[in-house]
């Protein structure tokens, strides 16, 4: 391990991360990222850049005006040139989410080769969508960071500070607002107001260049593309892994692929979704379980990082199209859980933590299987196809679940801060 620490490790480090950024910007250069400079453009130009299929890619753009109007200088840039400032800042914050792991969780505590033990299996974890995330241009990496910065900012009494970035992020894309009811069940109330206020103003922000009435316009329309994507997610997000996919492929019949039938019960699309709708309600309800009391102040780093893995988990699986990138949202709870199974290793002696050690360990293997050994470059991509066809990355991130259920924090008083 000494290797990782020497010249050698981080100039071969640096000369990978430099190839991998040439061969996404030069070979893998049509991401997602092109969508938010088409529609950055066609806003500069006095169009309207929502509900409308934007080539070459064809897909729609879901982010927000100001999101858009913050990319106009990037417009005047060729691909290549785009492509690799966004890729460099996401290489960036990659870096910072690592970097924060340790405020949250005591890594020190664990031993060197530990520690780059930790390091390895939650890349090795999330490798897949570090990938998928890359390949597309996507900011996932963006919302992820932000949102631990955030949260880190207001755990330090940086309300303000905090307020301003978790409001930026869920103005570009309304995902983080799942933090805000979590910030209310802790009694932050103080920070869901400022973070309530800095989201108005930057709703206006963009009509010191966009004027009044057009910002009024692309904001009404934002949101209204917003609402069609919910109100379609049935049938929209089929074979994206989340509940919007998972519930309809077991109650309703969809079409057969791979001569395998999923579904059980033959139901119609409205009882499919108020089903779906009870479903994401019962998820929240679990994960606000295993929260504990409401209204208490945060009692520790850990317990917190672990409440925020659980709101992350709940991202991808709750909220409607969310493609295979937004399952990097589990890097937390995959984190969470490493670093307690290397803690619990050395206490499974006792009849109670070498049960829950085994129970645990084979529910974070079960969800590593299938979340990231369904991937195609493993198993091909015909049995990669039919792995999503089943559903098995939802049910891998079921599985995270259940294994954070069973490593909530106050079973373990020996393992605290």
């Amino acid at each position: 391990m000494k290797f990782l620490n020497s010249i050698y490790f981080k100039v071969f480090a640096g000369i990978f991360i430099l190839a991998l950024l040439l061969y996404e910007c030069v070979v893998q250069h049509n991401k997602d990222f092109d969508i938010f400079i088409s529609a950055s453009k066609m806003i500069f130009n006095g169009e309207s850049c929502y509900e409308v299929w934007i080539m070459p890619a064809g897909l729609k753009y879901y982010y927000s005006p100001l999101f858009a109007v913050l990319m106009f200088p990037l417009k005047f840039l060729p691909q290549i040139g785009y492509n690799l400032i966004w890729l460099s800042f996401t290489f960036w914050v990659i870096y910072r989410t690592f970097i924060l792991l340790p405020f949250f969780l005591p890594v020190n505590k664990l031993s060197l080769l530990e520690r780059h033990w930790f390091y390895i299996f939650v890349i090795l974890c999330v490798a897949r969508y570090i990938v998928d995330n890359l390949a597309l241009g996507q900011m996932t990496f963006l919302m992820v960071w932000a949102s631990l910065e955030a949260i880190k900012l207001i755990f330090q009494k940086h309300q303000i500070a905090g307020a301003i970035l978790l409001a930026l992020i869920i103005n570009f894309k309304l995902i983080p607002v799942a933090i805000l009811p979590y910030l209310i069940y802790k009694r932050e109330f103080r920070a869901v107001g400022l973070t309530i206020l800095f989201f108005i103003f930057y709703l206006y922000l963009p009509v010191v260049v966009l004027g009044y009435g057009f910002n009024n316009q692309l904001m009404h329309a934002w949101l209204s593309s917003l609402a069609n994507t919910e109100s379609n997610s049935i049938f929209e997000d089929m074979g994206r892994p989340s509940l919007s996919s998972l519930i309809p492929s077991l109650v309703m019949e969809t079409p057969i692929e791979f001569s395998i039938k999923r579904n059980f019960l033959a139901l119609d699309s409205v009882t499919t979704n108020s089903i779906l709708m009870v479903a994401r309600l019962a998820l929240l309800l679990f994960l606000t379980f295993l929260f504990g009391k409401p209204f208490q102040k945060f009692k520790s780093k850990k317990k917190l990082f672990y409440d925020i893995s659980l709101v992350f988990m709940a991202t991808p699986m709750v909220f409607p199209h969310q493609g295979k990138y937004a399952i990097y949202y589990l890097i937390a709870a995959y984190a969470y859980c490493i670093y307690t199974l290397i803690r619990l290793f050395y206490l499974k002696g006792r009849p109670h933590y070498k049960i829950v050690y085994s129970f645990t360990l084979l529910f974070v293997v079960l969800s590593f299987v299938g979340l990231t050994l369904t991937t195609d470059g493993l198993i091909g991509r015909r049995l990669s196809d039919a792995s999503e066809y089943l559903n098995l990355i939802i049910y891998g991130a079921l599985f995270l679940l259940i294994a954070m259920a069973l490593l909530k924090p106050r079973k373990f008083t020996t393992l605290q801060n």
